[in-house]
């Protein structure tokens, strides 16, 4: 994904500020760090490297055992984590595939680096759909086929209207639609020009900027 020539990582979104847990230490104390923090608590081996994560919904699994067992001897290492270069949609793809709801973020020799779950999420799509800036949306329909949006694309280009975000969905068998969000607050303008080129459209809306 790439958004205004950046590429969306990771590490643009992942919350730094993390707590850990030798995975030595009992379930006790993993128990009574995750209610003191309120958060995700990063096992780690002796080393500094990632184990596993602990979140808040592991609270009840934990208490099932013995409170004075250490936590590598009922956690597997993980293979549930982010790279902090890997993209935003890399961590939606695993947050469905492993219905987790945060993952640990580590570095290219699996240090710890932050954690990211559905509120980082919600942030980097705030910014990817360019809800953090004032505009104008667009919702059109083009044919799903090679160089139909390239077409809508161009014609904004030659208007001199920057497209701020950009977002398509297929929704039947030769239909995409696309959500356009166009540096320009004149919703007549976008109406007309779309008009004039006989671009499909369902709707312009005026939007200011997100708080």
């Amino acid at each position: 994904m790439v958004i205004g020539g950046r590429k969306m990582y990771i590490k643009l979104w992942q919350n730094t500020h993390f707590e850990k847990i030798d995975y030595y230490e009992t379930i006790q104390e993993a128990v009574n760090r995750l209610i003191s923090i309120g958060d995700a608590l990063m096992v780690i081996r002796r080393d500094g490297t990632l184990y596993n994560l602990l979140s808040q919904s592991d609270m009840e699994f934990l208490k099932t055992y013995d409170p004075n067992k250490r936590l590598i001897e009922i956690l597997d290492p993980t293979d549930s984590f982010l790279f902090d270069d890997d993209l935003v949609e890399d961590a939606l793809v695993i947050m469905l595939d492993n219905r987790v709801k945060v993952l640990p973020v580590v570095d290219s020799e699996l240090y710890p680096v932050g954690t990211f779950g559905f509120f980082e999420l919600l942030k980097a799509f705030k910014t990817i759909s360019a809800m953090d800036e004032a505009g104008t949306r667009a919702i059109i329909k083009i044919k799903d086929e090679p160089g139909e949006l390239n077409k809508v694309l161009s014609v904004f280009a030659q208007e001199k209207i920057n497209v701020l975000s950009l977002m398509t969905a297929k929704i039947s068998e030769n239909k995409r639609m696309v959500s356009l969000k166009l540096g320009i607050k004149d919703i007549n303008k976008i109406s007309e020009i779309l008009e004039d080129q006989e671009i499909e459209y369902e709707g312009i809306y005026e939007e200011d900027k997100s708080r």
